[in-house]
């Protein structure tokens, strides 16, 4: 007998003893199943220090409280700070499941919230992922004004949602009551990979269609400039903030120069991205400095998305 085939009975004894000894793994996250309300309420947008280019919203809960929260179409989970899960007293489970992002990965672990209000509607049930996002995000919180989580992809495709930058609002309603059909300023959205909570839209860039992720967390567009043939305009030493085992990471940005980029008939003249090589899977990120100058209105579950250039403009 080989010394692998002995060996293996005393390595299947230490994975048994292993898993027996540990703390049951809690479940995944199932698809939020929201209970509509008859109109959506409009939640005020909030302008955190330091991060003015992004999206933050305030929910008033009866639960939660006031809070605070980071609205990112391309997180595909909606994620609670460590800090909410202790300050409503819920017991935080391990998981087996990873948020992978730009700078790697972190381990989740899970609470669910008491029925959580939000906009007029009410979602029960809702699995939050859980992780310490002031470490491992590029979310912005501070003492006077501490975020709570984040709003992510798979809550946000449920719903019909209407972001307003002018207004200082982001509703949200039900698809089947507001669903967006064909018409001016709207475009198809493809799902990332098909199925997925995340959103890709359409854009031509100097001509060219790609679809990047529909990434209202981005504040920059990052695009392959180079499969693109975008000629480069200036590099810089920098530090990167991103999602992962860390949030931050010293980097070289190379900046590229659109002459032109069109979203939904608009189109946005010369345009400075970030380069962003990664494989054709997912050909860039479409951040707030092209989508922060419209409303939006984003309809995953008909795979439509509006854009509006806001009143007085």
């Amino acid at each position: 007998m080989s010394l692998l085939h002995r060996a293996l009975p005393l390595v299947a004894a230490l994975l048994g003893a292993a898993l027996l000894g540990s703390p049951a793994l809690a479940g995944g996250f199932p698809r939020p199943d929201p209970v509509f309300g008859d109109a959506g309420i409009a939640l005020p947008m909030v302008r955190v220090p330091g991060d003015p280019g992004r999206l933050y919203v305030r929910v008033d809960d009866p639960a939660l409280g006031s809070r605070v929260f980071f609205v990112d179409t391309a997180f595909s989970r909606t994620t609670c700070d460590d800090e909410l899960a202790e300050d409503l007293g819920l017991e935080v489970r391990r998981t087996a499941r990873r948020s992978r992002g730009e700078l790697g990965s972190v381990r989740l672990g899970r609470i669910v919230l008491p029925d959580f209000q939000i906009g007029g509607h009410t979602i029960p049930g809702l699995a939050c992922a859980v992780r310490d996002l002031d470490s491992t995000s590029s979310v912005v919180s501070t003492t006077d004004l501490p975020v709570a989580g984040v709003l992510g992809a798979n809550l946000l495709a449920r719903f019909v949602v209407i972001i307003d930058p002018v207004g200082g609002t982001m509703t949200l309603l039900d698809p089947d009551e507001h669903g967006l059909d064909e018409g001016p300023g709207v475009v198809r959205l493809r799902r990332e990979r098909g199925v997925g909570p995340r959103i890709r839209l359409p854009i031509a860039v100097d001509g060219r269609e790609i679809w990047p992720l529909l990434d209202t967390g981005a504040t920059r567009t990052h695009l392959d400039a180079r499969r693109l043939d975008l000629p480069l305009v200036s590099e810089r030493q920098g530090v990167a903030r991103a999602s992962g085992s860390t949030n931050s990471e010293p980097t070289t940005f190379r900046i590229h120069q659109a002459q032109d980029i069109e979203l939904a008939g608009q189109h946005l003249g010369p345009v400075r991205v970030i380069d962003r090589h990664r494989a054709a899977c997912t050909p860039g990120l479409a951040g707030q400095d092209l989508l922060g100058g419209f409303v939006l209105t984003i309809d995953t579950r008909h795979r439509r998305v509006k854009v509006e250039v806001p009143e007085g403009d």
